[in-house]
């Protein structure tokens, strides 16, 4: 039997996904095929139908945004048993199948924490509050640290404050972003179209975990290299939560930074 896998969202034409999940199938000698699956925010229920989710063959789907959000509301829970760790952030990438049922959870965190290792961190920024900038409020590295996140809306701060009551956060305005300054780490969820309007000090942070890879390179990520500063691509975010993902729907043990540099080679080796 081949088992089948799919990345879901919209537009998901662009997603790198299929390929570095496909290479891993490979490499494991997992019997699967990963696909992307155009599907709108509107369109997921009616798509995780009982038809589909009782159908064996189907191991798991990673979620893009909207959908990681859209997984989390209440509208699921006769379906998707959604873990507390994604509750918390109001945001899960990851559908997998365990038994008979279904589970989602947030490999954004995870990966994150991979990517970060051991380091520890004073004070960080991050611009964005969706899914991802709170998935990587969650990771253990951020804990006891100040933490300035600088995003375009309002909207999300009193979500973000209700998640994380133990952390020191400051919120700044779009247009205040030239103010952050002392930070060990920035951290960027916004994607190219927004970060190109503004400029931030390539050298006002000696890491940059940027998750964004479309385009390649990203504007944040060139102006850290260009500044001699380390940088924790998109790519590496890519393929850091793939491979929890992985573990977690082919149900297989493996070396987890093998598998890392191996999805990151064959990623790296499609913008050539």
């Amino acid at each position: 039997m081949t088992f089948k896998a799919a990345v879901l969202g919209s537009p998901v034409k662009h997603s790198l996904s299929p390929l570095i999940h496909n290479h891993a199938y490979k490499i494991l000698g997992f019997d699967g095929d990963y696909a992307a699956i155009e599907v709108k925010q509107d369109e997921l229920r009616s798509f995780l139908s009982p038809q589909r989710l009782s159908d064996p063959d189907w191991c798991g789907f990673s979620l893009t945004m909207p959908l990681k959000e859209e997984i989390c509301l209440k509208d699921y829970t006769d379906l998707i048993e959604v873990d507390t760790r994604s509750e918390r952030i109001r945001s899960a990438n990851t559908i997998f199948r365990d038994g008979r049922n279904w589970k989602a959870t947030s490999t954004d965190v995870t990966g994150i924490e991979f990517l970060l290792g051991g380091k520890k961190f004073h004070k960080v920024a991050i611009l964005g509050a969706g899914g991802t900038a709170r998935a990587a409020l969650d990771s253990k590295q951020l804990e006891n640290t100040e933490i300035v996140i600088c995003r375009r809306s309002s909207s999300r701060d009193s979500l973000i404050i209700e998640a994380f009551p133990e952390h020191r956060i400051k919120f700044l305005a779009w247009d205040e972003i030239d103010q952050v300054d002392g930070v060990d780490l920035l951290i960027n969820t916004v994607p190219d179209d927004g970060i190109s309007s503004i400029y931030f000090n390539p050298q006002a942070a000696p890491i940059l975990l940027d998750a964004i890879y479309s385009p390649w390179l990203p504007t944040l990520s060139r102006r850290q290299l260009e500044g001699g500063g380390q940088l924790l691509s998109g790519i590496d975010l890519l393929c850091a939560q793939a491979i929890f993902q992985i573990e977690a729907m082919t149900q297989k043990s493996f070396d987890k930074q093998s598998l890392f540099g191996e999805l990151k080679k064959v990623a790296l080796q499609s913008f050539q």
